[in-house]
């Protein structure tokens, strides 16, 4: 069972912000791996003038994600582990109490969900009509990943799962594109609109998109999200479960990067800060979706003691605690020869 970060107790009153004004949020959506904080990054570096609390939401016992974001540390809350759309709603409400306090001025909010958030569940709670005079939903943004569109075709519940994600966004960044070129974009568009129409896509590759088209928009419409149905469609017919690496021991990069390589198909994500023999100063991350594994510099340890921890995230009941634990073990304290 997940800690709330704050531990909220029950409420009912109406909130409103410290400013007298609703502030305006963007949500990010897409599945595993699409290129969600690639494009909260963007946001965060763009030349905008707003200063921007965000919002993390990931699912494991590490919050991979949230380190991840970049310049704005003080300004960055890590939700609770978990699926946003279910277990942390208290504490969505309770940290964006907490980025408005305290005299920090804030223009703007980006939550980054989950890879498996269903989006209904965060969408009721923006409308609820006692957080009216706290937050107000601008936009919703879904990242796509043009290389693992049909990944996953024969899981029925993952496409559906996918879709949705798609469906409850008034924009979609189909990312990577690049990689599939553009006779398979135009199918992939093809595909997302025999099951939505009007959905508006844009291609994108590392998610380079303006973002006059992101913040400050206006653009979410209550009347357009799909039929609620009974109030919160996602019943986890789609199930994933995490585990969780972490060693003192430095690793060795080439030996990872193979070991992640290897991982079985029912693995739909591996991340990881990483401390190796290679780099042992720097921080180094671990991105591993579909077939592609990376390990880049992130920035250097300074006065944090270096350690690996990694996050694999997989089909339910599919990832085999053991042969990962030897599979990762066989990595550490060795410098690969080639």
């Amino acid at each position: 069972m997940t800690e709330d970060i704050l531990a909220p107790g029950a409420r009912v009153d109406a909130i409103e912000s410290p400013t007298g004004s609703p502030i305006p949020v963007t949500l990010l959506t897409g599945f595993l791996g699409a290129g969600k904080t690639t494009l909260l990054n963007r946001i965060l570096n763009g030349d905008h003038g707003l200063k921007i609390g965000v919002l993390v939401n990931d699912f494991g016992a590490v919050n991979i994600d949230a380190e991840l974001v970049e310049g704005v540390a003080e300004n960055t809350i890590s939700l609770s582990n978990g699926c946003v759309c279910c277990e942390v709603r208290d504490d969505l409400v309770a940290s964006l109490e907490e980025l408005l306090s305290g005299g920090r001025r804030i223009d703007y909010v980006v939550l980054e969900a989950s890879g498996i958030a269903d989006p209904e569940g965060i969408v009721m709670t923006f409308l609820a009509d006692r957080y009216e005079r706290l937050f107000r939903l601008d936009s919703i943004t879904c990242v796509f990943d043009a290389e693992g569109a049909f990944a996953d075709r024969d899981n029925a519940a993952l496409a559906m799962l996918k879709l949705r994600q798609i469906a409850f966004a008034d924009m979609v960044i189909l990312n990577k594109v690049d990689l599939v070129g553009p006779a398979n974009a135009e199918q992939i568009k093809g595909w997302i609109n025999s099951h939505l129409n009007r959905v508006r896509i844009v291609d994108a590759n590392y998610c380079d998109v303006p973002y006059e088209v992101l913040l400050a928009v206006g653009r979410f419409d209550a009347a357009i999200i799909p039929e609620a149905g009974n109030g919160h469609h996602h019943d986890h017919d789609v199930e994933f479960d995490t585990w969780r690496y972490h060693t003192d021991q430095p690793m060795s990069e080439p030996l990872l990067h193979e070991t992640v390589r290897k991982l079985p198909g029912t693995v739909y994500r591996c991340k990881g800060i990483i401390h190796t023999t290679e780099h042992p100063e720097e921080r180094m991350v671990l991105q591993s979706v579909g077939r592609r594994t990376t390990i880049s510099a992130l920035d250097n340890w300074n006065a944090r003691p270096p350690a690996t921890d990694i996050v694999v995230i997989g089909a339910h009941k599919s990832l085999d605690d053991h042969a990962l634990q030897t599979a990762f073990d066989a990595c550490r304290g060795v410098q690969a020869t080639s």
